[in-house]
């Protein structure tokens, strides 16, 4: 696991779609040479901003697997329902795109999508969206009442439902 430039311990940093993409290249190629993993036993998993990173690797790397909590399927979807007011023409002018769900279409490893719902932060019709445009093997969780961090909830049984896809997608 690691904390993308902006976030946790990483400090300051530009938030550009290819900063952070830059960052989960270097974090696979990290785990590559340094831990000496195998591409097929890496494991990508991405929550909210950093669902957009790891369908960016896994788009272009070989991985064992991809798992991607509360993401979004892209810029121009969620500014569509956070700001609905404003034209779907005017979405193009954006700088950074994260178009996960057009990246999708080039990974062809097992693909877990999870979301919670209700979701304050990015709407669970944005999970639904990703899966949607995942490659079979494929698997679909929306947790009631978690919000955003599903990970961090308690009282249901998410972590064994990842640790089971990850066995399956590994064997």
């Amino acid at each position: 696991m690691f904390d993308y430039r902006g976030y946790g311990d990483s400090g300051d940093g530009s938030l550009s779609e290819s900063a952070l993409n830059a960052d989960g290249d270097a974090a696979y190629e990290y785990v590559l040479s340094e831990k000496n993993v195998s591409p097929g036993r890496i494991v990508l998993f991405g929550q909210s901003l950093g669902t957009t990173v790891v369908a960016d690797v896994a788009s272009r790397k070989e991985c064992g697997a991809l798992i991607m909590e509360s993401g979004l399927s892209s810029a121009s979807s969620v500014a569509k329902t956070a700001l609905p007011w404003l034209p779907s023409f005017l979405h193009v002018l954006g700088r950074n795109r994260f178009e996960s769900a057009q990246k999708l279409s080039k990974v062809h490893v097992p693909v877990l999508v999870a979301h919670g719902e209700p979701d304050p932060v990015i709407p669970t019709e944005e999970g639904r969206a990703l899966f949607a445009s995942a490659n079979e093997p494929k698997k679909l969780l929306i947790i009631p009442g978690v919000g955003h961090n599903v990970f961090g909830s308690k009282g249901n049984d998410y972590l064994d439902q990842v640790e089971s896809f990850v066995r399956d997608a590994l064997q």
